[in-house]
């Protein structure tokens, strides 16, 4: 899990406008809050199957690996397999990992 200590260099991170969720551009409109543990989401139940219909789930982000991700441009020599950010525990009990353009706040 992550430590208070991530949590707050995430929150000051935020602040400066250089965390997740920030909009950029100064059209005068509000921004958004980042995302953050215990917050609501939703995603896509199976993302990565591909096969029919996807169905959204909903749950709660019990866990932040933010910190422990490489660069966006990091070359895994991989396609598969890649580190999520967000660890979220599904309604249905399941424990899926996602990245920040995987899920949206839960309204």
């Amino acid at each position: 899990m992550g430590s208070g200590k991530d949590s707050a260099e995430s929150d000051k991170a935020s602040a400066a406008g250089k965390g997740p969720g920030k909009q950029s551009g100064g059209s005068g409109k509000a921004e958004a809050t980042p995302l953050a543990v215990g917050d609501t989401v939703v995603t896509k139940v199976d993302p990565a199957t591909g096969e029919g219909e996807q169905t959204d789930g909903s749950g709660v982000i019990v866990d932040d690996f933010g910190d422990n991700l490489a660069a966006d441009d990091a070359d895994y020599g991989r396609s598969w397999a890649l580190a999520k950010r967000w660890a979220i525990k599904l309604d249905d009990g399941r424990l899926v990992f996602r990245s920040s353009d995987e899920v949206s706040r839960s309204g």
